[in-house]
Order: structure tokens, then sequence, then C-alpha cells
């Protein structure tokens, strides 16, 4: 008999060790949102709704532009807010930062003094530089938070909450701090070269932007006023991004789960949501027709060609 349990020992540490592991795998692909859709998948289809069935079949982009536009429809207002508004916050985080720096740098190369009231810019700095810079800023955010982050925040699978903090910070600092930087520069000496023109000069003081290297030459050099606004523009962005992506996530949590608990309530926002137009959706579809930004907004599910 103890010969038997000798015998049967290791097998039973060995088998104790492989449980150990598979459940630390386990955990480790939970967290990750790879076995809950899995389960979700199973051969048995009933232990989903009719929703998450449907929801299942679709692409990643159909996923998110129907669960985008449901969104906008949410009839629990904390929770509408939660998942509409962060993209709204951006954007005025967008205008904010993008005005500051345009101001100054108009304020140097127009009135040589980059320390001029803000107010004092907009009023005697022409106005093209100023509002291009904040018009390209905008557009370019609501185009990257639509490619980059909308996508996955609407996705049946758990999303990396970190990951997207880092998207939506980087995508602000990039659209509301380097681009205003790059772009007004060349608008205020491209603004300074028509003035000139205009002027009827022989001579030209302004030189003019002939390849790549001038024009990075040109930003950097002419961004040097923007440069002690930097910190604090940072700071709005990063505060911004971080606080409205996890307020999206908590919105979408709570959906989610509201959705998955009450099909009836569920079937009836989804046939709502694809009957109304939003906002948001009518903005998309004046994107769409802008031809250089037109590929990069995913075309409506019921408006697509199939060939």
């Amino acid at each position: 008999m103890s010969k038997e349990n000798e015998q049967n020992s290791p097998q039973f540490l060995s088998l104790w060790q492989n449980s150990e592991n598979f459940a630390k795998l386990e955990s480790h692909a939970v967290n990750r949102g790879l076995v809950a859709a899995a389960r979700d998948a199973s051969t048995d289809p009933s232990n989903r709704s009719t929703l998450w069935q449907n929801l299942s079949s679709m692409s990643s982009a159909d996923q998110a532009h129907l669960m985008s536009r449901l969104s906008s429809t949410w009839p629990f207002r904390d929770e509408r807010r939660a998942l509409t508004w962060p993209v709204h916050a951006g954007l005025v985080a967008n205008c904010v930062t993008s005005s500051l720096i345009a101001t100054r740098i108009n304020s140097e190369m127009f009135l040589y003094d980059a320390k001029a009231k803000f107010f004092e810019s907009i009023r005697k700095c022409p106005k093209s530089p100023f509002v291009f810079g904040v018009y390209s800023s905008g557009v370019t955010y609501f185009m990257l938070h639509q490619v980059l982050v909308t996508p996955k925040v609407y996705n049946e699978l758990t999303p990396c909450p970190s990951c997207l903090v880092i998207n939506s910070i980087a995508i602000g600092l990039l659209t509301g701090i380097a681009l205003p930087m790059l772009a007004t520069p060349y608008l205020a000496h491209y603004v300074l070269i028509n003035r000139e023109a205009n002027t009827g000069g022989s001579s030209r003081a302004m030189p003019v932007v002939n390849n790549l290297l001038e024009f990075l030459t040109l930003g950097w050099e002419g961004s040097k006023p923007a440069r002690p606004v930097i910190a604090m523009c940072a700071a709005i962005q990063m505060i911004v991004s971080f606080g409205s992506m996890y307020a999206m996530l908590w919105g979408r949590e709570r959906m989610f789960n509201t959705l998955e608990l009450d099909s009836d309530l569920a079937r009836r926002l989804v046939a709502e949501a694809q009957t109304s137009s939003s906002l948001k959706q009518k903005i998309l579809d004046f994107l769409r027709k802008i031809p250089l930004v037109n590929g990069a907004i995913p075309e409506a599910p019921e408006n697509e060609r199939v060939a």
C-alpha cells in the first residue's frame, strides 16, 4: 500500500502544478478579454442574447459604427454624456491649446511681440493663420479619434484602458500642440509673402519655401515664441484626455452590461439608433464629402455598396 502511495504522489503533484499553471494562464487571458470572447462564442447560442449573436457576426468597423450610433440615443443621461461628451471635451481642449500657440506665433511674426495679449493678437493679426490652425487641429483630432479610439471602445472585446488612455493623450498632443506649432508659422509666412507681393516691391525680403527641409526649418524656428506655453498646453491635453477616456470607458461598461441583461430594451434601442441621425453622424457625413479625408472615415454599413 505504501508503494502505491509513493507511485501516485508524483502524479498528483504534477497534476496540481499543471492545474495551477493553467489557472494563471486563464487569469491572464481573462484580463486581456480573450477567454470571455471564447466562452461567449460557445456552441450553445442560447447563452447569449440575439443582439450579441448578431454583433459577433459583424466586422469590428460595423460594430463600432452601430454602438457609436446607439450611444448617441442612449436613454440614460449620465451614461450617454459619459460616452458622447469626451469627444467634445477633446475638441474644446484642442481649440484652447491651438489658439494659445497660434496667437503667440502670429504676435511674433506680425506684431514682433510674442507676449502680446490674446485678444489683441486676434484683433490686430491676420485671421487666416489663426482660424486655419484651429480648424485643422480640430478636424485632425476628430478623424484620429474616430479611427484609433472609437473602434476599440465600441467593440465587444474588453479594451485595454491604459492603451486607450495613451492613444488619447498621444492624439491630443499631436493635434493640439505639434500640428499648430508646425503649420501656423508656414501659414503666417505665406500671408507675409502675399502681403509683400501686393505692395509691389521689386526685391523680396521673405524667402519662398521650396522643399520639405525648408518647411521643417520654418516650423522649428517659427514655433520658438510658442515654446513657453508648451508645458501648460501639454498639461491641459493630458488632463482632458485622461479624464475623458476613463469617463468613456465607464459609460461603455454600463451600456454593454445593460444591453446584455435587458434584451427587449436592446432590440428597441438598436431599432431607434438605425433610424435616427445624430449630430455626430451628420459631422461624419460631412467629412466623407471632403476628398482629402473621406478615405479615413469608414462608410456606414447601410450605405456600403456590395460588389
